[in-house]
């Protein structure tokens, strides 16, 4: 909370002032270049969290180690009663 009251929030004289330092010491070509980089970063981190969250734990059938759905009672391979 004190780190908020010390820096505040940031306006745009603000935000103007980072970009008049990056144009500085990127120079005007490697800005877009950066832009896109930074992106993409964000873009896969997204997918990344978004394909570890909807993976499901695989089961298995403790005799044959076959990958099973979460509903079936029998092992569609071996027999084996699972519940």
């Amino acid at each position: 909370m004190e780190i908020l009251l010390l820096f505040g929030t940031i306006g745009m004289p603000e935000l103007l002032i980072i970009l008049l330092i990056l144009l500085l010491l990127f120079g005007a070509a490697k800005l877009p270049q950066l832009g896109g980089a930074l992106g993409k970063t964000i873009k896969n981190f997204k997918k990344e969290m978004k394909e570890e969250s909807s993976e499901k734990p695989s089961l298995k059938c403790p005799k044959c180690q076959t990958d099973i759905e979460e509903d079936v009672n029998f092992c569609p391979k071996c027999g084996e009663k699972l519940k």
